[in-house]
């Protein structure tokens, strides 16, 4: 909602907090609560247009809709301590089982042992079950199932992206934890980053086990560049 509510390119953090504080756009009941859902949005996802990984997460969900989901999932967890360090524990989980919250709350009280209250640690569960089912690694209101999440070409690009601006590249790319969150196989991750590369949003070329990517169409030469000096 905030995406469509904010179209143009170049949009300063300022334009997002308008259109959620003044213009009510998230469609809120109270001030409060719009100045609270503009400051966690702002934790998550940046909400500056010069923020690379936002600016690019928006121009891909221009490009494809539909990709959104993961598109989001893939920024916050580049953001979020928690659910980075968490969601490794439920890729595992097979398809169809039943992810129950208790076995959430032992995992985490295990990690972070006298960190979280009973309540706290609650609320942290639910918070995770939700992004997780919103990025569709799980399915279900009350009862969480866990499912195969169905990355896109625009995903695959997004998550290689991730990687190459912390100084990744060549193969490598495909076995970040950016890719690990896509929840597919090597194989289908370089079929859908051969049809990114066809659509435009890469290029790719692969020989064997040598593969070389570029993203000079959706990054600009100074990050390219800041890409290359980490790695």
């Amino acid at each position: 909602m905030l995406l469509i509510a904010v179209p143009q390119e170049d949009a300063s953090f300022e334009d997002y907090a308008r259109a959620v504080v003044e213009e009510n756009c998230l469609q809120k009941r109270s001030a409060s609560n719009r100045k609270r859902t503009l400051d966690n949005l702002r934790i998550l996802y940046g909400l500056d247009d010069k923020i690379t990984i936002f600016r690019v997460l928006k121009t891909l969900w221009h490009k494809d809709p539909a990709s959104l989901p993961l598109l989001a999932f893939l920024c916050a967890s580049t953001r979020d301590r928690l659910l980075r360090e968490l969601t490794p524990w439920l890729l595992p989980i097979p398809a169809g089982t039943h992810v129950s919250r208790s076995s959430l709350e032992e995992q985490i009280s295990r990690k972070y042992p006298d960190r979280f209250s009973p309540g706290t640690l609650k609320s942290t569960s639910q918070n995770l079950n939700a992004s997780w089912t919103g990025a569709g690694f799980l399915r279900g209101r009350n009862k969480k199932i866990r499912v195969k999440a169905q990355p896109s070409p625009a995903s695959v690009t997004y998550a290689l992206i991730l990687a190459f601006l912390k100084g990744v590249q060549g193969m490598r790319l495909f076995e970040s934890e950016y890719t690990a969150y896509l929840d597919s196989p090597k194989e289908t991750l370089f079929s859908l980053a051969e049809e990114a590369s066809r659509k435009g949003y890469m290029r790719m070329k692969r020989i064997g086990e040598v593969v070389d990517v570029t993203f000079d169409a959706l990054l600009t030469e100074a990050e390219t560049r800041g890409a290359n000096v980490q790695s």
